[in-house]
């Protein structure tokens, strides 16, 4: 093909083919499959063994497991079916990242910056192997963010209809989605392109079609026999704990975290600053988090970028990817400061908006050292720039877990069909065919579990510092019989033992 032929190719139709072969590489050298996984692929067993209603009294939010499920109606395994509808919903983010930036500045640099920003940003490829509901959820986001845009510029209905229906596709992946279909279009009236009243018509024409497709989609889904209030309802009832221990906060824990924090003595006299100290220190945990979202690599570029004012846009063009982020960044506060603890994954739509920024400020810094005597090093640098984006982003350095695999091969060896295995670990349970509801496992595995358990019972325990002290309980040690460790019986991470009598 020439290459007169490869410029009239779309860059973001590339850019899929490129990520359709980067997800196959990424799952072709995959180890074990992610935690989360086996709650999915149970889910969408019970689906196609017992239909909708089990599946979603098994998990709530029970879309995704669905998704695979009807993939796998196509002669696929239900991993296989998990791994192809990622590695699509990862081209289509990647497709609809190229287009929102192109639709800011609809230059070649920037969409062929904006491909290689997306195929090498580490934090979000280095989900590829993984089965996650995330992935559908920010690609649907995405999309839907590109069309908003654009309906923001043409104030065409069309747009703002496909804007809610990428919203809606959002929503079988995650919950909160809603949350982001009210935020998004308050961008409307930052729009100084327009009037104020054709910024509130807008609104309001935007709203009411909002509003019309949630009571019939609503109603729609009554009759099918689900009760979506109902499944938000239950979704929420998971955080009613963490508000009790929020809002009237237990006596001994207050303590028992003066103590920790002040040591034995000051404790006693600290504790009225336990709250305060709490809240810093999960401001502290918020930061970190958005700094290792973004990552190192993009985080400092950025940060040069601010401080040397290669990055100017305007307000009104922007102001949806603002609302995006300040919705997630509102999510992310509520969420932490709710249950005390967060995971790089939610924060992960803060770090794509971020990741918007830096084909812009490279492509400012081509341009002003055009012709400089700078112009060779920042040609070397950003070569360099992305070749280590793309090697963080694809190439593991941390150790195999294929032992986990051995350890399941042996306890599905040693286990009669009709022996019982108890254990820790979703791989084992799962790969060792002996766990019906592999997914459900009881992580902090307690000595009296051990103790009820049927003579003959494989014990498969997952050595981390609780479990090591766990099997040196005197009552617990004598009624194990040691029958292999994995990787090896030096520093086992993986133990497996008979229940004796």
């Amino acid at each position: 093909m020439s290459s007169t032929n490869w410029q009239q190719w779309d860059i973001r139709l590339l850019t899929v083919l490129a990520s359709l072969a980067l997800s196959g590489f990424a799952v072709a050298f995959a180890s074990i499959p992610n935690d989360d996984a086996y709650t999915y692929i149970r889910t969408a067993e019970i689906f196609l063994e017992h239909g909708v209603g089990a599946a979603i009294s098994h998990y709530t939010w029970a879309g995704y497991p669905i998704l695979i499920a009807l993939v796998s109606l196509l002669g696929l395994s239900l991993f296989t079916s998990a791994y192809v509808l990622n590695a699509i919903f990862f081209a289509i983010l990647a497709y609809a990242f190229i287009s929102i930036l192109r639709h800011l500045d609809d230059s070649n640099r920037i969409a062929w910056l904006a491909a290689l920003t997306v195929l090498a940003y580490p934090e979000l490829n280095e989900y590829r192997d993984m089965v996650l509901r995330d992935v559908g959820f920010w690609a649907m986001l995405l999309l839907a963010l590109w069309r908003f845009m654009v309906f923001v510029d043409t104030r065409q209905f069309s747009h703002s209809v496909f804007f809610v229906l990428a919203m809606i596709g959002a929503m079988l992946f995650r919950a909160e989605a809603v949350i982001y279909l009210v935020a998004i279009p308050f961008a409307l009236f930052l729009q100084s392109d327009r009037n104020t009243q054709q910024n509130r018509l807008d609104f309001l024409k935007l709203a009411g079609f909002i509003c019309s497709v949630g009571a019939l989609g609503f109603l729609m889904l009554l009759a099918a026999g689900i009760n979506l209030f109902s499944l938000i309802f239950e979704l929420l009832r998971i955080y009613q704990p963490f508000l009790i221990s929020r809002f009237n906060p237990d006596e001994a824990i207050t303590a028992a975290q003066a103590t920790a924090i002040f040591g034995e003595y000051a404790g006693i006299f600290s504790r009225d600053y336990v709250s305060a100290i709490v809240a810093v220190g999960l401001s502290v945990v918020l930061v970190m988090t958005l700094f290792y979202t973004i990552g190192g690599p993009f985080f400092w570029l950025l940060a040069f970028g601010l401080v040397r004012k290669h990055i100017r846009w305007h307000r009104a063009k922007v102001a949806p990817i603002l609302a995006v982020s300040l919705t997630n960044l509102f999510i992310l506060v509520v969420f932490l400061y709710t249950t005390k603890f967060l995971t790089g994954r939610y924060a992960l739509v803060f770090g794509l908006m971020a990741a918007t920024l830096v084909p812009f400020l490279i492509s400012s810094i081509i341009e002003r050292n055009r012709g400089g005597k700078w112009e060779k090093f920042v040609s070397y640098f950003l070569i360099l720039f992305f070749f280590y984006c793309l090697i963080d982003s694809y190439v593991s350095f941390g150790k195999s877990k294929d032992w986990l695999l051995d350890a399941a091969g042996y306890v599905e060896l040693q286990a009669e069909s009709d022996t019982q295995v108890l254990t820790n670990n979703h791989t084992i349970a799962y790969f060792s065919r002996q766990v019906e509801n592999y997914d459900d496992i009881i992580r902090e595995i307690a000595a009296q579990n051990i103790l009820d358990a049927a003579p003959g019972t494989i014990v498969a325990l997952e050595m981390y510092f609780e479990m090591s002290l766990l099997v040196e309980q005197e009552s617990v040690k004598s009624s194990l019989q040691l029958l292999q460790q994995f990787p090896n019986a030096g520093k086992p991470k993986m133990s497996i033992y008979r229940r004796v009598d």
